[in-house]
């Protein structure tokens, strides 16, 4: 299954791209998107992922990799 965005909030618009803070849905942590694209949208720190097959609630931070909620970097 593709990503799911379950949520988003429009930041701001860079270069023509929509910069949002989203909440999203994967099935693997290997569907977390790298770098932080969903479609035609640019996900900003503070976004949050579930991963569905784990049960991992992941955030992107400010250097656009995907951490755990105590820190522990997963992808990116």
């Amino acid at each position: 299954m593709a990503m799911t965005i379950r949520n988003e909030e429009h930041i701001k618009c860079e270069d023509g791209v929509a910069v949002v803070r989203a909440e999203i849905d994967v099935d693997t942590v290997e569907e977390l998107p790298v770098p932080a694209v969903a479609g035609e949208k640019k996900l900003c720190q503070g976004s949050t992922a579930l991963v569905i097959d784990s049960g991992l609630l992941v955030i992107l931070n400010g250097n656009g990799e995907w951490v755990s909620c105590k820190g522990k970097k997963i992808v990116g």
